[in-house]
C-alpha cells in the first residue's frame, strides 16, 4: 500500500509540474479590428453576437479559462478553426458566391441544431438558440443568398 501512496504522490507533483510549465505555453488571443459590420437586420445582429460572433469574427470575447493551459490551446484553436470556417468581421473579403455558399452552410447547420456546438453552449447558456431564433436566422440566410443569386 505504501508504494501506491508513493506513486500516486509523484504521479501528483509530476502532473502539477507540468500543469505549471504548460502555462508557458500561451496562444495568441488576438481581436483584429473587423473591416466591415454584416449587413443584416438589428434582431438578427443580436443573435449572431449572442451565438455567433465569439468563434466567427473578431469580436470574441476570451473567458478567463481561455488563459489557462491546456485548455487555452483548445479555445484558440476552436476561434482560429471557427473564423477561418466563417469570419462576420471580414464579410467583404468574400466573393459574392462565397458568401451565397456560407450563407447556405448558416442554414444547414442552424436547422440542423450543428451550431452553436453543445459544449460552447454548456459554457455560455445565452447563446443557445430559441426556435424563434433558428427562424430568424435561417429567414435572415435565406433572403441573402437569394440576393447573391441575382
Amino acid at each position: 500500500m505504501s508504494r501506491l501512496k508513493t506513486w500516486c504522490k509523484r504521479a501528483a507533483i509530476a502532473l502539477a509540474a507540468l500543469l505549471v510549465v504548460a502555462q508557458l505555453v500561451r496562444p495568441e488571443h488576438t481581436n483584429p479590428p473587423a473591416t466591415v459590420e454584416v449587413d443584416a437586420p438589428e434582431d438578427v445582429r443580436v443573435v449572431l453576437r449572442r451565438a455567433c460572433y465569439d468563434c466567427h469574427s473578431n469580436a470574441t470575447v476570451w473567458p478567463w479559462y481561455s488563459h489557462v493551459a491546456p485548455i487555452s490551446w483548445l479555445v484558440a484553436h476552436d476561434v482560429d478553426e471557427g473564423r477561418g470556417d466563417l469570419n462576420f468581421s471580414t464579410w467583404d473579403a468574400y466573393s459574392a458566391a462565397k458568401r451565397a455558399k456560407k450563407m447556405k452552410e448558416i442554414v444547414e447547420t442552424v436547422e440542423e441544431g450543428e451550431m452553436p456546438l453543445w459544449f460552447y453552449v454548456a459554457l455560455h447558456p445565452d447563446a443557445r438558440l430559441s426556435a424563434d431564433d433558428r427562424a430568424r436566422l435561417t429567414a435572415w440566410a435565406r433572403m441573402r443568398m437569394a440576393d447573391a443569386g441575382r
